[in-house]
């Protein structure tokens, strides 16, 4: 009897862990999931979901330079070269990653990826990847990545019930091609080079879902969630979009998560918001976007053109928006057992979406501290990076995602993730809470308290693994800096009163 109930727990537990590793399937649309889908008029890319509109073929000459859309909107123009939309493509990072996946697939995750990272490539037939060099070819206008036309060309979505799991995401574009019309959020637009039309999508949110959604053509697993992240947020139930913050000054999107309000609604100073949308413009519109679509990725753009100033300061803009997404509290109490005990709380304030996001299996965001005596012995240390810039995850506070392939190893690779396991990122106006336990083991009469919380785009070791020899360093960028002395009155732990000098230089470094 004991032997026959060995087995069957035996037989449960594996069928637990089947289910386990099976269970992102449940829920997916089963009659496009795969990388075997053959084309068809209503899905000419599997396994991306763009299409053109009515079918039609699209050539280069469907899509303008975005230098010819210079002519009329340099703003606009100069807020693109050199954001992430502009590098797409051409991001060594993703290219490296991109060649990987596509050996361990056989080229089948190849218009999925190209789909949103060279929409005119794989709607032009003008962007492929040679199995035997390994290498890409790519026209000229395919390799500018998410240009002017591509955004602007977006006519609608394809309808929820042929997306993957009934949500936008996987490119789920429709690119009208045919009529160069130009779509976008300004109604009573005339322009003498193209037609115009007011599209209510790209006021939306879900106009960007299309493409920073990423769900497993295979089984459904949330691989960037970004858009998902947003619509359960206060930012979405106060009508706040992606364009607000993303598409504006850094400073217009601090106003904005500080408020909770559309940036239309409320005056800023430093930022003019409104003006003409073009050189022949007529009209003054309450909101010009700046087309920056800068977020946390403060590397690629840097290190595409270094001497490129331009580049540079998308990469510093990308700082700038790190270190005002999180608001940063610490505490340090002395415990009835004679233990000290230091609380971080690190509160999403800034972010209308999880911190970190997108591909968080390889994002990472940590708490770092040290804190040690009145006489500089070291009494507790966390979040340290080792000589080769790893971090020993198991002691650190890491707020990212875990993954699982099909056999329940650990992987980054996207093509490869069958499910999360873990989820530490934190969600939009959320917090975070950590205590750390230490003791002063030499009785000083002084704790010096010293807490960041850093971030980074990439670890070095993946980095290092997918570009070798040309791999960059990747920066850590500190978000946010606690830095204080703590000291005993009247049985209390208080914090120590500065002097004028040490207040200067607080004063300086912030």
């Amino acid at each position: 009897m004991k032997k026959i109930l060995t087995i069957a727990l035996s037989i449960t537990l594996a069928l637990f862990a089947f289910n386990s590793l099976n269970a992102a399937s449940v829920g997916i649309n089963n009659d496009i999931a795969g990388l075997d889908i053959k084309p068809t008029l209503e899905r000419p890319f599997p396994p991306s979901l763009i299409r053109t509109k009515n079918n039609h073929k699209a050539t280069l000459d469907s899509f303008e330079n975005p230098e010819t859309c210079a002519g009329c909107h340099p703003k606009q123009y100069e807020g693109w070269r050199g954001s992430m939309h502009s590098n797409s493509w051409n991001d060594p990072i993703f290219q490296a990653e991109f060649k990987k996946g596509l050996n361990e697939t056989d080229g089948k995750i190849f218009k999925l990826c190209a789909g949103c990272h060279s929409p005119i490539g794989v709607l032009t037939g003008t962007v492929s990847w040679d199995k035997k060099t390994n290498e890409f070819s790519v026209s000229e206008k395919a390799a500018r990545g998410v240009t002017c036309d591509v955004c602007h060309s977006i006519s609608g979505a394809i309808p929820l019930d042929d997306t993957i799991t009934s949500e936008h995401g996987n490119g789920s574009h429709i690119i009208d091609t045919e009529t160069h019309i130009k779509y976008g959020p300004l109604k009573n637009s005339n322009s003498p080079y193209h037609e115009t039309q007011y599209s209510e999508l790209h006021t939306k949110a879900n106009l960007c879902a299309n493409c920073h959604n990423i769900i497993h053509p295979v089984n459904g697993a949330p691989i960037e969630r970004t858009y998902d992240e947003w619509r359960v947020s206060p930012y979405a139930q106060n009508g706040i979009v992606c364009q607000d913050c993303h598409m504006n000054s850094v400073e217009v999107a601090i106003q904005i998560a500080k408020t909770l309000k559309r940036p239309e609604t409320f005056i800023n100073k430093k930022v003019r918001l409104g003006g003409k949308a073009s050189t022949l413009g007529t009209e003054d519109r309450s909101i010009v976007h700046s087309h920056e679509f800068v977020g946390g990725n403060a590397i690629i753009s840097a290190i595409m053109s270094p001497k490129n100033l331009r580049k540079r300061q998308h990469a510093d803009i990308a700082r700038k928006r790190l270190q005002n997404a999180t608001e940063l509290t610490v505490d340090l109490k002395q415990r009835n057992d004679g233990l000290f005990e230091l609380g971080v709380d690190v509160f999403n304030s800034g972010a209308g979406h999880n911190l970190p996001t997108s591909l968080t299996q390889v994002r990472h965001i940590w708490i770092e501290a040290t804190i040690t005596d009145g006489d500089n012995n070291l009494l507790f240390e966390t979040g340290k990076l080792d000589n080769h810039h790893d971090l020993d995850e198991d002691k650190t506070v890491i707020f990212k995602s875990w993954a699982v392939d099909a056999k329940g190893n650990d992987t980054h690779d996207p093509w490869a993730i069958n499910h999360i396991v873990r989820d530490t990122t934190i969600p939009p106006k959320g917090h975070s809470k950590h205590d750390f336990v230490f003791n002063n083991k030499n009785d000083s009469e002084q704790i010096n308290v010293d807490v960041k919380l850093n971030y980074r785009s990439a670890t070095q070791h993946m980095t290092d693994a997918l570009l070798g020899d040309k791999a960059p360093t990747i920066p850590t960028i500190n978000m946010e800096h606690f830095s204080k002395a703590y000291v005993q009155k009247n049985g209390q732990w208080v914090e120590a009163e500065q002097s004028y000098q040490s207040l200067e230089v607080d004063i300086e470094n912030n």
